[in-house]
């Protein structure tokens, strides 16, 4: 039975990890740690120079679950090198997020960084999100997945980022492999005084996804798809590269 470890940014009390886990655990050897509250935005941020409480949680289901008072990453990277060290995940699976993981939204999500912490680590990982306003239950959504989970390519430990639409048109062409789309944010900061007498602000987004053709994993969901975007660590910009070195 292959052996899953299920992180996320939302909490382990979210509804969407809880559902992804009763869902996989009659098939797989389940494991979930996540974080204690919410971390989302975190990207792959990791507690360096502090202690991170690590406790055993019930959530209600037959699956080994650790409750951890750090960021997502923190969550994989405990569970690999610590918690499972000598019994070690097949698949690192984060989510179901609610809210999309679209075009440059993953520089910033905590479920996309908790999952490529497992890629770092030589394991297939596997972020996996559902828009905003989605017409599909999580458990919906988990179902889709399980039926498609056994198709990721395993021979090498790649990395993916799936994202489900508001709803899917066609039940017979679900799955659409996408590259990386472009979401740019119109941000509004609010702002109030707090209880102390100091200023704080906070962000609301609105998410501007116009200009993303064809094969992208906005236009994807946009029309009806489940994206399902292969990443990699290297952001290194080699035509320039290339062009400097000649250059010089």
């Amino acid at each position: 039975m292959k052996k899953i470890l299920l992180v996320n940014d939302d909490g382990i009390n979210a509804p969407g990890i809880l559902t992804m886990a009763k869902v996989l655990s009659d098939d797989y050897d389940v494991r979930v740690v996540a974080p204690a509250a919410q971390q989302s935005g975190m990207s792959q941020a990791i507690s360096a120079h502090r202690k991170i409480k690590v406790k055993k949680a019930d959530i209600g289901l037959p699956v080994e679950a650790f409750r951890v008072f750090g960021t997502p990453t923190d969550c994989t990277k405990l569970a690999i090198e610590v918690l499972y060290e000598h019994d070690l995940p097949d698949i690192v699976l984060s989510g179901i997020n609610d809210g999309g993981n679209l075009g440059t939204d993953i520089l910033y999500s905590g479920t996309v960084g908790a999952a490529m912490e497992g890629h770092l680590h030589g394991i297939l990982s596997i972020a996996v999100s559902r828009v905003v306003g989605s017409q599909l239950s999580f458990a919906e959504a988990a179902a889709i997945f399980k039926k498609k989970l056994p198709e990721f390519k395993q021979e090498r430990p790649y990395m993916y980022n799936v994202n489900f639409p508001k709803k899917i048109q066609d039940p017979f062409n679900v799955f659409y492999y996408t590259k990386q789309g472009y979401r740019k944010y119109h941000n509004e900061y609010g702002r109030e005084i707090d209880a102390d007498g100091d200023i704080c602000y906070f962000m609301n987004g609105t998410p501007n996804d116009e200009g993303n053709l064809a094969g992208s994993d906005v236009w994807a969901v946009q029309n009806g798809f489940v994206s399902i975007t292969p990443l990699k660590v290297g952001r290194t910009n080699k035509k320039l590269l290339d062009k400097l070195s000649a250059d010089n």
